[in-house]
């Protein structure tokens, strides 16, 4: 799985860098066979990188196709697609069992489309519970990975207070000690919940985990989400159904739907919440990118995909969709970039979240341009002060 920290370093990777995204799907035909689709395309696509260099960037250039040729000959990837960064000493690999889009890029390294993959790809958590132990699966980016594994047992002293037993195997069902027993039990129990419910508190928070999926029969899940603060509790998604047996595999299988689910409903909540909010939100393209750009916005929402163009000056990056070929706000020169290029970096740069949408509510939103954001709590003070 991807690392934070290796994507935080990806910018300072020394240039130039060599940035490439290819579909590997096997599920595709023209990626199978002895020369793969893949392959065929990445050469095709640097040629036509390769043309628009100059002398000196030629030779470094094709040292660096030629050795991620090599890699891709050498390691045939089994994942849906794949993203190289090659420059210096450096090749930076990234596996993906989720789509991409081919693309080839010499120079700065080009993270938009990685930068988009993680926003339409969060992570989710998955604790499939059981009497005897917990398990926290770690759902991100098409995978499922084991981070942790809670055992629970009782003490071995109080099982002394059931008292004695009417023949070997077989104890007593009622009278004082087996009252103290199961009272003990069910505190254990109780105190296990809470222990479950403080993990996942801290689990969410370190992980920054979009929802967790809580497993397993009703009667525990139900117990341990009462235990887990309302704050986080709405984050919460039961799935009553006792699977600690199967396995990782089969797991996913049968939670990959139940997730799909709750990311469209949770979708269109978004999108449903942005457009009746007039007060605290604005939506299309122009003034979200205003209030953006000003430090206003807290969360933005788009649609997917996200197509235009804009003109971004190539000084203090101010971009808008005006053809004016000279900065509004310092006067220094602009160029033509694609929107969905340059949207993570200004995301990013201006503090806020981003949440990618698609299906019905992605298409209710392309309504009123197929972006909008929510102002952040200070500025709609200050509009309700002026309301």
């Amino acid at each position: 799985m991807l690392k934070p920290a290796v994507i935080k370093s990806l910018p300072a990777l020394a240039g130039p860098v060599l940035s490439v995204y290819l579909d590997t799907d096997q599920a595709k035909k023209d990626n199978r066979g002895l020369k793969p689709g893949y392959l065929i395309r990445l050469e095709s696509q640097a040629k036509k990188v390769s043309q628009t260099l100059s002398l000196d960037d030629q030779e470094p250039f094709r040292k660096q196709l030629l050795e991620t040729e090599a890699y891709l000959q050498n390691h045939p990837p089994r994942c849906q697609g794949i993203v190289i960064f090659a420059g210096g000493k450096r090749k930076e690999v990234f596996p993906l069992q989720v789509p991409v889009e081919d693309e080839v890029h010499w120079g700065r390294p080009v993270l938009a489309q990685l930068l988009w993959v993680l926003e339409e790809h969060k992570p989710y958590g998955i604790v499939v519970t059981g009497r005897k132990r917990v398990r926290f699966f770690l759902y991100w980016l098409g995978e499922v990975l084991e981070s942790q594994e809670k055992e629970f047992r009782l003490e071995p002293s109080k099982r002394k207070e059931m008292g004695p037993v009417a023949r070997p195997g077989v104890r007593l069902s009622r009278g004082t000690n087996r009252d103290v027993f199961e009272r003990h039990r069910a505190a254990e129990y109780a105190h296990y919940h809470q222990q479950i419910a403080e993990r996942i508190e801290r689990w969410c928070t370190s992980e920054q985990l979009e929802s967790v999926f809580l497993v397993g029969l009703a009667q525990m899940v139900k117990a341990i989400k009462k235990q887990i603060p309302s704050s986080l509790s709405q984050k919460i998604v039961l799935i009553e159904e006792a699977l600690g047996w199967v396995s990782q595999t089969e797991l996913l299988d049968r939670i990959k739907p139940v997730v799909v689910d709750h990311e469209r409903n949770r979708e269109m909540a978004s999108v449903d919440a942005l457009l009746g909010d007039r007060r605290n939100a604005v939506v299309g393209v122009d003034a979200t990118l205003v209030q953006l750009q000003q430090g206003k916005v807290r969360s933005v929402v788009v649609m997917k995909p996200l197509n235009g163009t804009l003109q971004q000056c190539v000084s203090c990056l101010w971009a808008d969709r005006t053809s004016d070929p000279v900065c509004p706000s310092c006067g220094k020169q602009r160029k033509s970039v694609a929107l969905r290029d340059v949207f993570p970096d200004l995301v990013r740069r201006n503090n806020a979240s981003l949440e990618v949408v698609s299906a019905e509510a992605g298409q209710r939103l392309q309504e009123v341009g197929g972006m909008g954001a929510w102002l952040r709590e200070f500025e709609t003070k200050e509009y309700s002060a002026f309301a």
